[in-house]
């Protein structure tokens, strides 16, 4: 059985280069970025011990940001 021709549904359409697709996919990545860091953050109270387990599941950029926000936080406390 022989596989069917495939088309473009825009023929006429020009193709992106692959360092074009790369240079959009890492403007995507940074769009995302910005609109996860002005999410609206909801007050959450937990329990310290299940906060700090938590730790060792973060990707070591969210746990960059987890370092900053303390680091904010202990200043505007005096720490």
């Amino acid at each position: 059985m022989m596989a069917k021709p495939k088309s473009i549904h825009e023929a006429g359409a020009e193709l992106l280069s692959a360092e074009d697709a790369i240079q959009d996919a890492a403007r995507l990545r940074a769009l995302f970025q910005q609109w996860r860091q002005r999410e609206r953050a909801v007050p959450v109270r937990v329990p310290l011990s299940a906060l700090l387990e938590a730790i060792d599941y973060l990707e070591p950029d969210e746990l960059r940001q987890a370092v900053q926000r303390a680091e904010k936080r202990l200043a505007t406390v005096g720490g």
